[in-house]
């Protein structure tokens, strides 16, 4: 009987351990996967401030160019 019951405990430390691993590598495949999206959202809005900014430049320039012209 005594084998029986150090068996069980091996082989529940065992399952574990595995499913500790796994937690693990699903959790930081969900960080790094939520980092990259972070860090392509950040591109996507620095695209967009540069074209607005862009876009106020020229608007800027016709807008001073038809008073000019008035």
């Amino acid at each position: 009987m005594e084998g029986k019951g150090k068996k069980g405990k091996l082989y529940l430390g065992n399952a574990l351990k595995v499913t500790l691993g796994s937690g693990l590598v699903f959790g930081g495949a969900y960080v790094i996967s939520r980092l990259g999206e972070k860090q392509d959202t950040e591109a996507s809005l620095s695209r967009l401030e540069q074209m607005l900014s862009e876009l106020a430049e020229t608007e800027g320039k016709s807008g001073s160019d038809k008073n000019n012209n008035q």
